[in-house]
């Protein structure tokens, strides 16, 4: 059941959450430009929009709001956090319910034409790794080994290999069937452990391959 500015409910919220690690580079007045706008969204005393968000204030559908479009009418159902400008870059993070804001960057877009987004966005519950970031310039991890004490995130198959290996003591050829099967594997002879080991691919997609 959602609220009626269209967001979850807290339960709906914490069970399906999506991540997105956000960049966008191009010109530095419209980096600033948008920038500016969020920072004063996020400073102001009061929420843009009435939400039903923990925090009201970095709700995105008040990005959406001040760059004078409709928050119903654009995927905005999350906020953002960690925003940061160097140069001609600005970042964020989004957090989401069910699925990353992808039609969030590209309104952000057709506001500011100069600007090109990368990303890389994850979630379990709609079990999806994805990243658009091709050359890996902001974003070159493509393996996540998910074992005791941490997650880890790797940019080559060799390299996520060799952390399991290290971790289980068994060789693992550097595929990614490889990594699966190991991982399979050394869960079912641990089914009573408290951290099985989780393994991940981060595809790589075309912004035209991008869901709304």
């Amino acid at each position: 059941m959602e609220n009626r500015d269209g967001s979850p409910t807290f339960a709906e919220k914490m069970s399906n959450p999506a991540f997105m690690s956000v960049v966008f580079e191009g010109d530095k007045r419209e980096v600033r430009s948008l920038y500016n706008k969020m920072k004063r969204l996020q400073e102001r005393k009061e929420s843009l929009v009435e939400n039903g968000f923990f925090e009201k204030k970095r709700w995105l559908g008040n990005l959406v709001t001040r760059l004078g479009e409709d928050y119903r009418e654009v995927y905005c159902r999350g906020t953002w956090e960690f925003l940061t400008m160097r140069g001609n870059k600005v970042s964020f993070l989004t957090e989401t319910a069910w699925q990353p804001p992808f039609a969030l960057l590209r309104m952000i877009q057709r506001h500011y034409p100069s600007l090109q987004f990368f990303f890389e966005a994850e979630g379990d519950d709609w079990d999806a790794y994805v990243t658009n970031d091709d050359a890996g310039r902001y974003f070159p991890s493509r393996y996540i080994v998910d074992c005791e004490p941490d997650i880890e995130y790797f940019d080559t198959i060799e390299e996520a290999c060799s952390h399991l290996s290290a971790y289980t003591g068994m060789e693992i050829t550097p595929t990614w069937e490889a990594l699966e099967e190991a991982a399979n594997d050394w869960n079912n002879c641990h089914e009573e452990s408290d951290w099985p080991v989780g393994v991940k691919r981060i595809e790589v997609i075309s912004n035209d391959e991008l869901w709304e």
